[in-house]
């Protein structure tokens, strides 16, 4: 682990300071990530930056290529914000001895700016060249205090997934909006579904209250319907289409309570073949 790789120098610099602007590649940067919490970390495996890929991304998400034989990864999460104009960025790295300081950029709305009323999360995730020593984050916005945040190389980096604990959109808790995504059966869940933009677990239960009881409820509806057109045409028919229409009709019910509760308690339960839908549409 003690190894350093090879870096040019200018003329003009230290022999002890160098500056790696120039070999800093970003690989993504926005306002939307799912890392809802300020959080800064390093990635020198493919284990590493996969776990910190699927937090900002998604579990479902693949992480970009990166070669780890020769670059490390370095991410800068701002947290959610109540407003646009925040932002953040990686503008620098000096690495002195075995310290290698990630120097970050990060600002509020300048101040008297007009700036729209939403929910984001500022985020700038780079590459830049691998460096087996101490790596601490450094703030350089209008010469703040430092801020030392080391980041070891013998430690996965801790990242935010997505997880009940995580702030709903909404301004609720995720397991009240989540909740809520049932509480009048497919029309909540879509609802949700338009209202919820960064918790992947309130959008789970919104896409299995629209998929899951939207379906039962049009089947119980559809066999009532045809109960009554068959009446003249066959007693039977009508008998057996009654029956199927009080069963869909109960296990809506029953189905309904379920997803309720466990919502409630924080738990992703899944519907017979609707969850498996849900979870997927919801990690997009």
């Amino acid at each position: 682990m003690g190894r350093r790789e090879r870096q040019s120098r200018d003329p003009g610099q230290s022999p002890r300071l160098i500056k790696m602007q120039n070999d800093i590649q970003t690989i993504a940067r926005g306002d939307a990530s799912r890392v809802l919490s300020p959080h800064r970390a390093i990635a020198r495996t493919e284990k590493e930056w996969s776990a910190l890929w699927a937090s900002h991304a998604g579990q479902t998400a693949v992480a970009p290529p990166v070669d780890f034989a020769s670059r490390m990864v370095a991410a800068v999460f701002q947290g959610q914000r109540s407003s646009a104009g925040f932002e953040a960025a990686i503008v620098g790295a000096r690495a002195d001895g075995d310290m290698l300081a990630v120097e970050v950029d990060e600002r509020p709305p300048a101040a008297g700016r007009v700036v729209a009323h939403v929910l984001v999360s500022p985020f700038h995730i780079v590459s830049l060249p691998r460096f087996d020593g101490e790596v601490c984050f450094h703030d350089v916005y209008q010469h703040a205090n430092e801020v030392t945040q080391p980041a070891p190389a013998s430690r996965q980096p801790q990242v935010s997934a997505a997880t009940p604990s995580l702030s709903s959109s909404t301004g609720l808790t995720p397991e009240t909006a989540g909740a809520l995504a049932y509480l009048a059966g497919p029309f909540s869940g879509a609802l949700l579904l338009i209202l919820e933009r960064t918790s992947e677990y309130v959008r789970f239960h919104a896409w299995q209250a629209f998929i899951g009881l939207g379906a039962l409820g049009l089947g119980a509806f559809l066999c009532l319907g045809l109960a009554f057109a068959m009446l003249i045409v066959s007693p039977r028919a009508f008998s057996v289409l009654r029956w199927m229409a009080g069963v869909g009709a109960v296990a809506w019910v029953v189905f309904w309570a379920i997803c309720l509760a466990q919502a409630l308690n924080g738990r992703r339960w899944k519907m017979p073949v609707a969850g498996q839908y849900a979870d997927k549409l919801a990690g997009r």
